[in-house]
């Protein structure tokens, strides 16, 4: 089946009703929030649009976060998606109030049980803030020319990233917290020189297969959500580039049919553009949907919402969004929400204090292999050259 088979599907398939499917567009946002206060205009935004969740990109207390959790809960009804991407490292938003965590990478230089564990911990603490999305973990290979990130990423090797990921997302599940893999198919390959609109992915389609996929083709059936990259890939769109949360050949045909995905395929449409034009949020979200997306982030600004739904509603009253498509994602959506219980809005301080001890715990742990391991290379590098050991 191919990718254009996918859209025949939706063609022909059944209609939902245009009126219904109009109603709930808001189902397929989710609001980021660039300082997580409540103000009037973002509750206007709330009860006028019923985004289906928010992400908050910064925290200041653990209590007011609790407090707007539960507020944004209480305004959507349905418990929402509450989005937070948190995977340790010494600019982690959970820093605000908490003691730093270890990054990915050295989590995963102890192994995975290092990493099983730290996904735990961060699930305690978005668990007792009232989250139950994190936006995590990234799965892209590590890259030698993008040295800035790779703290950010488990490593090089495809299959220790995958070993590594899986532990993260258990940890996380531990703690009833949903996981987000990312950047799907893989931004670890980005061809030095790309420019920051569009950057580039030259590999070969096989060598994508084994390398930079194979941390998805294991761990996909673990993830109930996975956020599209905005680079290009050759291999799936050569003559005409585009975005992967553009791309039918990458949504539809890689990871719907080949790779038989059945959970949310999320964009950032904040970021996803076209190789030939910079986009307005409405088109780039109309884009992002045709081409197979599910789940849209936008900022939380009336006119980034009220221009992508827009976009959204012109693009099906014309015919070229196919209304069963969005019908199929709200279905998603449901699902994915029914699992979800609505935040309390309070934090125990003896529940925080505690936590903050397993953090400094963890942490001080790592620190202390660190150690080790320097002591231990130190020794053998004295050994080989001849020189006396002190016990």
């Amino acid at each position: 089946m191919t990718a254009a088979a996918g859209e025949d599907r939706d063609r022909t398939g059944g209609d939902a009703p245009p009126e219904r499917v109009s109603n709930s567009l808001g189902q397929l946002l989710v609001v980021k929030l660039e300082e997580s206060r409540w103000t009037g205009s973002f509750e206007r935004l709330l009860y006028r649009h019923r985004p289906g969740g928010a992400f908050l990109q910064s925290l200041r207390s653990a209590e007011s976060t609790a407090e707007l959790l539960a507020k944004i809960s209480r305004t959507l009804e349905a418990p929402p998606l509450l989005w937070l991407a948190e995977e340790g490292g010494k600019d982690g938003p959970l820093g605000a109030f908490l003691p730093p965590l270890p990054s990915l990478r050295t989590a995963a230089e102890r192994g995975p049980s290092a990493v099983a564990r730290l996904g735990e911990l961060i699930g305690s603490a978005m668990k007792l803030l009232g989250f139950n999305t994190n936006c995590a973990p990234t799965l892209d290979l590590a890259s030698p020319s993008e040295q800035n990130v790779a703290a950010r990423t488990f490593g090089s090797d495809p299959r220790e990233v995958a070993r590594c990921g899986e532990a993260f997302i258990h940890g996380l599940c531990r703690r009833r917290i949903l996981a987000c893999g990312k950047h799907f198919p893989g931004l670890g390959s980005v061809e030095a020189g790309s420019t920051a609109r569009l950057p580039v992915v030259g590999k070969a389609m096989a060598q994508l297969w084994h390398e930079d996929l194979l941390p998805y083709r294991d761990l996909l059936p673990q993830l109930p959500l996975v956020l599209v990259s905005h680079a290009a890939y050759k291999a799936y769109d050569f003559d005409v580039p585009h975005a992967a949360a553009h791309s039918t050949n990458i949504l539809e045909g890689l990871l719907r049919v080949k790779l038989r995905y059945e959970g949310l395929a999320v964009a950032d449409v904040a970021r996803a553009e076209d190789a030939q034009e910079a986009l307005d949020p409405g088109e780039k979200a109309a884009r992002c949907v045709k081409a197979g997306c599910n789940l849209l982030l936008v900022e939380a600004r009336e006119t980034s919402v009220e221009s992508a739904l827009a976009a959204l509603r012109k693009a099906i009253d014309s015919g070229r969004l196919p209304a069963a498509r969005i019908e199929r994602s709200l279905k998603r959506i449901r699902l994915l929400r029914k699992v979800l219980t609505a935040p309390s809005g309070k934090v125990a301080k003896t529940a925080l204090d505690q936590l903050a001890r397993q953090f400094e715990d963890f942490s001080r742990g790592m620190n202390l292999n660190d150690c080790e391991h320097g002591r231990q290379s130190h020794n053998g590098a004295r050994r080989q050259s001849g020189e006396p050991q002190i016990a």
